[in-house]
């Protein structure tokens, strides 16, 4: 009758705890240092928060420390715990055993996750007795020492769990590590890599579009690193929780096929040695490239020199870490075959031009959005979200005009950007009839494309479309702020709804009358209009501009005007010169005083003067006539000019 043995062998057990059980004990004390200690110190030097306004979160204590130890300790414990794989000696004895692979692999991957469990465990238990015995309730809830049990077990079981399936990729302790690592952060990595490139290669790719999209979430440590203060939903659990238990299901069919002989070799698979090799030449071939292109501010001939040569060590680094030798510079057939495939493919999609010429017919759109604020595209699970993204624009005038903004950047790509021009970046996305979007990026001088630019500008489908004003419903709003800029301390607070109905209403009226033209030029000026919303969040402020007819009104009305914004009265006297300075090296102080130093210049003291200046001026200090307005106290002042266009009669006529 044969012999039942116990799937649970004490003896391997025993073996696991002496040879790995230090690094759960280190793990242990780590954590019993960075948190219930700590927290220990802080209330025997009473610098607990007190106010539930100061209120902590678990992860806010030594965030950095827990971050290190969570992205660490599971890696080490793998490299340890599966060390018999990758010793000759240790793997042949280990298999000589009457136990199946099978049995082997639970044994030690389970008790991984024991060790790394544990000290979780028992530090939460620790927490929980402190926050009664210590009445910490102003620092974290229970339901926080919850979330932040949860949160490290499952990202360290993930991080856990894909190192063992690198465990038994490799025969090399030291590569396990390595690999471990580089597989964490290869999602994010490449993905980054790659979208940078595919910048460089195609006019047009919209990468900064694309790398918003939540991109952390791509590696288990980016993601980590990004809790203190981030909320970790249930499906991020879920989904985290189910890859963990993909990748152990992986790393077991991995072992059942691994030969014992490979214990020593970097990859144990000879069939993923390949991918290996040519991964690696690819990845550094990408590295070279974005380098170069960053140093040499995006050069051709040097960005193809940064993949030749990044290919080219990838390659032999590949090479030379699956040969163990550094012997390997006569075999170059690879390399060449990767290279011709390479060049091939980057000619053929450069010379066809599909991506890059592709502008969709104008009866396939159903909708457009063009904005040259990359704010308006990178807002991702944001609260209040639909009041900052850009909405769709489907007026037919607009989506004409914008077809042909984007027809004469596509035919002025050859035009050569310099860093000092006003470069901006266009975005623009189009719905097509079918369900699909066609995104494209570019970066350009804008006032190329002022004229292309303005119809769609001044149209009330784009303004209702872009800014967050017409978005957000009145009744959300609780409060209005109007701040002064500068040095005075002005601020009106509208709290009254039928206020701030009226003062939204006429707000949203002056920006509809604001041509292109006026927008650039009065760029900056003015005061800063606030919105609080209900649930205690701001909508991206408005700028109360001196051409605000409607607000300005509504304020003097309420007499509210000289607490609103800087008036004529808050300033001694103002210095005009007629200057072609436009040094942007300079200081304001060296700008200050060399203005001062001009004979051709008029001082005003005349309130009315001033206060005509005050509204013409634009923040830039680049046109022709240049103003120094002085302030009555503090010796503060600030420089700024208007053009030939904005001069007062009083002005011209003394020039």
């Amino acid at each position: 009758m044969p012999s039942k043995v116990s799937w649970f062998n004490i003896e391997i057990m025993k073996q696991i705890a002496r040879s790995t059980g230090w690094i759960s004990i280190v793990y242990f004390l780590g954590l019993l240092l960075i948190l219930p200690i700590q927290l220990l110190m802080m209330y025997s030097e009473e610098r607990l928060p007190q106010d539930y306004n100061e209120y902590l979160t678990l992860f806010q204590v030594n965030f950095e420390f827990q971050l290190g130890l969570l992205v660490i300790v599971p890696v080490v414990l793998t490299v340890f715990l599966f060390r018999f794989l990758h010793v000759k000696q240790a793997s042949d004895m280990m298999h000589s055993l009457p136990l199946n692979r099978e049995k082997i692999f639970h044994h030690y991957a389970l008790a991984g996750m024991v060790f790394l469990i544990a000290p979780v465990a028992v530090n939460t238990l620790i927490l929980l007795f402190m926050h009664t015995a210590l009445d910490l309730d102003s620092v974290f809830h229970l339901k926080d020492l919850v979330y932040w049990a949860g949160t490290t077990v499952v990202i360290a079981i993930l991080l856990y769990t894909v190192s063992v399936m690198i465990a038994m990729l490799t025969g090399i302790s030291a590569v396990n590590a390595v690999l471990a690592y580089i597989f964490l952060f290869f999602p994010v990595g490449f993905t980054l890599l790659l979208f940078y490139n595919l910048k460089i290669l195609l006019y047009g790719f919209p990468s900064d579009l694309l790398l918003n999209q939540q991109l952390e979430k791509l590696s288990p440590i980016t993601y980590a690193a990004n809790r203190n203060g981030s909320i970790f939903h249930w499906r991020d659990t879920f989904l985290y929780l189910i890859l963990a238990l993909v990748f152990y299901w992986l790393a077991l069919y991995l072992y059942r096929k691994r030969n014992v002989e490979q214990a020593s070799e970097a990859i144990a698979f000879p069939k993923l040695r390949s991918i290996f090799k040519y991964g690696v030449t690819f990845c550094v071939m990408l590295v070279g490239g974005t380098y170069f292109n960053g140093v040499s501010n995006n050069s051709l001939s040097w960005i193809i020199f940064g993949y030749v040569i990044g290919a080219f060590f990838g390659y032999f680094i590949a090479e030379m870490v699956l040969q163990k030798t550094w012997r390997v510079f006569a075999q170059v057939k690879g390399l060449a075959i990767y290279a011709a495939i390479i060049a091939v493919l980057v000619i053929g999609v450069k010379t066809l031009g599909i991506y890059e010429n592709k502008v969709p017919d104008i009866a396939d759109i159903q909708s457009v959005q063009l904005a040259n604020d990359r704010s308006f595209y990178m807002i991702n699970n944001v609260q209040d979200d639909e009041f900052i993204r850009m909405k769709p624009m489907k007026d037919q005038a607009n989506i004409t005009a914008v077809r042909r903004l984007h027809q004469q950047i596509l035919a002025d790509r050859q035009l050569k950007q310099h860093k000092n021009e006003n470069l901006v970046n266009y975005f623009i996305q189009y719905k097509l009839k079918n369900g699909r979007t066609v995104n494209r990026e570019y970066q350009v001088n804008q006032r190329l494309y002022d004229d292309f630019f303005k119809p769609i500008y001044d149209s009330k489908d784009y303004k209702f479309a872009v800014m967050p004003i017409f978005k957000v419903p009145e009744e959300k709003i609780k409060t209005v702020n109007i701040r002064a800029n500068g040095p005075l301390n002005k601020q009106v607070t509208l709290s009254d709804p039928e206020e701030i109905k009226e003062a939204l209403s006429t707000l949203r009226a002056d920006i509809l009358a604001e041509s292109y033209e006026d927008s650039l030029y009065f760029q900056d000026r003015g005061s800063t209009v606030e919105f609080l919303l209900n649930n205690k969040h701001y909508v991206e402020p408005v700028d109360f501009k001196p051409i605000y007819r409607n607000l300005s009104h509504w304020l003097k009305k309420k007499e509210l005007l000289d607490r609103a914004a800087v008036t004529a009265d808050d300033f001694s006297h103002v210095l005009v010169v007629k200057s072609d300075t436009t040094n942007h090296d300079v200081s304001e102080n060296a700008l200050k005083q060399e203005l001062e130093g001009k004979e051709n210049s008029v001082d005003i003291k005349n309130k009315r003067q001033i206060g005509e200046l005050l509204n013409r001026v634009s923040a830039s200090t680049e046109k022709e006539y240049k103003v120094i307005f002085y302030y009555k106290f503090g010796g503060y002042y600030e420089i700024m000019s208007f053009d030939e266009e904005h001069a007062p009669d009083f002005v011209l006529k003394h020039f």
